[in-house]
């Protein structure tokens, strides 16, 4: 309860950051009545982690804000090896960065909202808050509770099992959109997020990396959206 109180906390001391519009955006300017409203985009960097990420961005009114909604699906599929992920995508340069498993499938959703800093919409600040749930398959020993003669005993099980990941966390990121009146879209941003994750605490947690699924900590992030808009 205190994480997700000071997760909570985060957050609203990061929007404040944004309650009073910068003098320079104006909604007076040509060039700002041919500015989208609406903009669809996808994050091509999100399938290094085996995951689509899309982005809905909706424009609040006629100041400098807007809402940020975006989904995001995970899949690895299962071949009953421990190791599928970790020898094909987390071990890469000599670097670890994802843990051993057989099978994770998983979504999520961000809300952010974000602010133009500028009349030409193309530098912003943008916050919010992010929930995922993952289901991950593994191979290996946990323990199990089993009743036998009325009494409670436990023992470790082996064979396959399935971890659940409940992960949420606060974001933070600025970045740079290509102001265009055409509808191509295009931007890139980088920031941090705050993470917290919780799970069954007799089971591995995947939390030793900093991409991992159960990850609590600070969290670097950054990519790119490309994707187009609608005035």
């Amino acid at each position: 309860m205190k994480k997700a109180l000071f997760l909570l906390l985060a957050w609203v001391a990061s929007m404040h950051v944004y309650a009073q519009d910068p003098a320079s955006v104006t909604e007076d300017k040509p060039y700002m009545q041919t500015q989208k409203k609406f903009t669809f985009a996808i994050q091509p960097m999100q399938l290094f982690n085996s995951s689509l990420r899309y982005d809905f961005e909706f424009h609040l009114g006629k100041g400098p804000g807007w809402l940020q909604l975006g989904p995001a699906f995970y899949y690895v599929p299962d071949n009953n090896q421990n190791n599928r992920y970790y020898e094909h995508y987390g071990n890469r340069f000599g670097l670890q960065w994802a843990e051993s498993y057989s099978e994770a499938k998983g979504m999520g959703i961000d809300v952010n909202y974000k602010h133009f800093l500028d009349a030409r919409r193309s530098f912003y600040m943008a916050a919010g808050l992010s929930y995922a749930r993952f289901n991950i398959k593994f191979w290996g020993q946990v323990w199990e509770d089993y009743i036998e003669d009325g009494l409670k005993y436990h023992t470790y099980k082996d064979g396959q099992h399935t971890q659940q990941i409940d992960r949420f966390g606060v974001n933070h990121f600025i970045g740079f959109q290509i102001p265009s009146q055409s509808a191509f879209h295009f931007d890139v941003f980088g920031g941090y997020a705050v993470r917290f994750s919780s799970s069954d605490e007799n089971k591995p947690a995947f939390d030793s990396y900093m991409f991992s699924y159960g990850y609590t900590g600070f969290v670097l992030t950054m990519g790119i959206r490309i994707g187009f808009g609608v005035r």
